[in-house]
């Protein structure tokens, strides 16, 4: 009992910790993930399922093949409902949540990561991109990317991990848009990466250069046979958009963000911007905090990829709004540290001054959630445009006949 008692007393945050994870994972993730289209899924789901239901059929075009060998494993463990492409969708977007979390704790304070995050899991970006059942939601990969500079910071066994971080680093090249931040990446790390591999030596340098060629040979053969995968995985378009076409994408990008957006009715509300007012005063604030701090560790790769991301959406080629979902809110979590340091700059030493800082930005914290939560759970589901879009059902599994029954 003695010893019971000794592990809860150590680990009990950690049990607390993770209790709450699951509950709002419940919550914003899985409850009513089917029954909220009206049982009713849409064309791009079935699309999904489809290529997702064999090895063969994900080794030939294995654009999004981190979500879609989820999906193939949701579908060996029981009937193939359609429903499993929404419950690997959630999965992943449960884990780049806790990602987001674990990016902003590091960047800032646990204070400001739990703010951004609770701003960030009840957007309707995110909840829009988290239960859509197809590999959209690999687009906020580059928490993965960004995660795995602070993974290896704390990693006790450099080997090892290094060994994990370029399989994690090889599996974020499948997914359309990806490698661009990856090379990004690279760019900044370079100095760091080169020290890494002198220190592992010749031969885990060889192993790892290996195992990264054995991980990527897939995709490789794939654009060999289809030299549309190459191009739909590095996010580029068929045909170069005309200067007029380009320009409507620049303000239609813009609009979408902060004012009005016309993106598909699959997982956006029609004429929705991203953000909210609120969300819009911390984006201008974090932008900012980007010009002004530019020496910030947090702030040399979104230099870089809020950029980048908008190049890649503006193009119009495989890439969405989704991918600068997580870059635009980790920017929006620069926004609140820069406003409280302002704030506290001029009462550093009030307490009733810090107490109303942060008790106004949960204020906007709360609005948020509220507005995002109706804007999804209530009025995405009764509008029009989407309930055109959302018409296939699930077929019914045959009942299996009395002499086909095991006993």
């Amino acid at each position: 009992m003695e010893t019971i008692l000794n592990v809860w007393s150590r680990y009990w945050r950690l049990v607390v910790a993770g209790l709450v994870v699951i509950v709002f994972a419940y919550i914003f993730l899985f409850r009513g993930l089917s029954t909220l289209t009206g049982g009713l899924y849409s064309q791009t789901e079935l699309v999904s399922q489809q290529q997702s239901a064999s090895l063969s059929a994900i080794y030939q075009n294995p654009i999004n093949a981190p979500y879609k060998l989820l999906v193939w494993a949701g579908l060996g463990l029981g009937d193939h409902n359609i429903l499993s492409t929404r419950v690997a969708a959630a999965l992943l977007a449960g884990c780049m949540g806790l990602l987001f979390y674990w990016v902003v704790l590091h960047w800032y304070s646990r204070r400001i990561s739990f703010i951004s995050t609770a701003l960030f899991i009840t957007s309707s970006g995110f909840l829009h991109t988290g239960r859509y059942g197809t590999g959209l939601v690999l687009q906020i990969a580059t928490l993965v990317l960004i995660s795995c500079v602070f993974f290896y910071q704390q990693a006790r066994r450099e080997t090892l991990a290094t060994y994990l971080l370029v399989a994690v680093f090889v599996a974020c090249l499948y997914i359309p848009g990806m490698a661009w931040f990856a090379l990004l990446g690279i760019t900044i790390m370079r100095k760091c990466l080169g020290q890494m591999f002198k220190r592992l030596g010749r031969l885990h340098t060889g192993i790892i250069c290996a195992l990264g060629g054995l991980l990527m040979f897939p995709l490789v053969w794939a654009s060999v046979q289809n030299p549309a995968i190459l191009r739909d995985t590095l996010g580029l378009p068929a045909t170069m958009p005309m200067p007029a076409q380009l320009l409507d994408n620049v303000v239609h990008l813009v609009s979408s963000i902060v004012y009005r957006g016309y993106w598909p009715n699959e997982y956006w509300l029609y004429g929705a911007p991203l953000l909210n007012a609120s969300e819009v005063i911390l984006f201008i604030a974090g932008l900012l905090l980007l010009v002004q701090k530019p020496i910030l560790r947090s702030n040399h790769f979104l230099i870089g990829a809020l950029p980048l991301a908008a190049v890649l959406i503006i193009l119009d080629g495989t890439t969405t709004i989704a991918l600068m979902t997580p870059l635009i809110y980790l920017t929006i979590a620069g926004g609140i540290f820069y406003l409280l340091d302002q704030w506290l700059a001029v009462f550093p030493r009030n307490p009733i001054a810090r107490a109303t800082g942060m008790t106004f930005m949960g204020l906007l914290a709360v609005f948020s959630v509220l507005y995002h939560a109706n804007a999804y759970y209530t009025a995405w589901p009764h509008a029009v445009e989407m309930k055109a879009t959302y018409s296939v059902a699930q077929p019914r599994q045959p009942v299996p006949s009395k002499s086909q029954q095991s006993y």
